[in-house]
């Protein structure tokens, strides 16, 4: 199964979500296709698709697909990762009228420098990027929170100094 989960934001994301139609109706794409559409106002034709799903129900969608196809939202693509889940990521793009600004581009484009996920930055390589993930080896996502935690320790006894 092909999980395609493009978040919460109130953008629509017609774009991916007809490719994906156009996909499976040729023949392009066998595997069942299950999608979080969020607030997109394409009805999906040839899977199913719910604008908004749980995070149980989000969590067992992920571990069930084989790949996941995500906007470049930095929750999304963590979550996946973190569930060691190959994922496409389509980023969204202001002139397409997807987002605001195309920082999702500057996202996409981090995480595929690490060769953490396969990124499709025109819609029409979409298919070549789903059959390049399959047969491609990705690093493995590290979550380093040393950092933070230095942070929060140091502000504490900060805290504790002044008191």
């Amino acid at each position: 199964m092909i999980f395609v989960t493009v978040g919460t934001q109130r953008f629509q994301f017609n774009r991916l979500f007809k490719e994906l139609d156009r996909l499976i109706k040729s023949g392009e794409i066998s595997e069942e296709v299950v999608a979080q559409t969020g607030y997109t106002d394409y009805q999906p034709e040839q899977y199913q698709g719910e604008s908004m799903v749980s995070p149980e129900k989000m969590d067992e969608f992920i571990d069930k697909s084989t790949l996941v196809i995500t906007h470049a939202g930095t929750s999304s693509i963590i979550k996946c990762l973190k569930q060691d889940k190959k994922v496409v990521v389509v980023p969204r793009v202001a002139k397409y009228g997807e987002h605001v600004d195309d920082h999702q581009l500057e996202i996409a484009e981090l995480f595929a420098g690490q060769n953490l996920i396969e990124p499709v930055y025109d819609i029409k390589d979409l298919k070549e990027k789903i059959n390049a993930v399959k047969g491609k080896s990705y690093s493995s996502y590290k979550f380093d929170n040393t950092k933070l935690i230095g942070s929060i320790d140091d502000y504490l006894t900060s805290l504790s100094r002044s008191l």
